[in-house]
């Protein structure tokens, strides 16, 4: 009993790798009531983080105050960018990634309103003015 095999290679197969479809642009993707609505749902939290920056500005300085606020939102900030990466790959069923993209997203939007709110004019006040205290 003989076998014969013949294997024949098509290199140009390889080199037949489809283009990926081309993403929106960023400012496509903008989802402008999401956004909306994760800000306005964000002003009860802000409000009280608002105060206690400014509490800690007039007590421990502008430095410290500033500290303060850039630590939590950098913290967010990365997890606002780790859920809505885990949302976006999700199931479009499953609630709990969108949930918790929604979640991270109104925390960092209350964070830079009470940021916004407490800290950025007194910056713009001691810069122009020069006083240090």
């Amino acid at each position: 009993m003989h076998v014969h095999v013949d294997v024949h290679i098509d290199p140009s197969a390889w080199l037949a790798v489809p283009e990926p479809e081309p993403l929106p642009r960023w400012y496509q993707r903008i989802r402008i009531g999401y956004n909306f609505a994760c800000a306005a749902a964000s002003l009860p939290i802000a409000t009280p983080w608002a105060a206690a920056l400014g509490s800690c500005r007039y007590e421990a300085g502008l430095g410290a105050a500033w500290v303060v606020a850039l630590v939590p939102l950098g913290i967010t900030a990365f997890a606002d960018n780790v859920r809505r990466i885990e949302a976006a790959g999700a199931h479009p069923d499953l609630a709990p990634p969108k949930v918790r993209a929604a979640v991270c997203r109104v925390l960092l939007y209350a964070q830079v309103i009470a940021i916004a709110i407490a800290l950025p004019v007194t910056t713009i006040v001691y810069v122009i003015t020069g006083v240090t205290a």
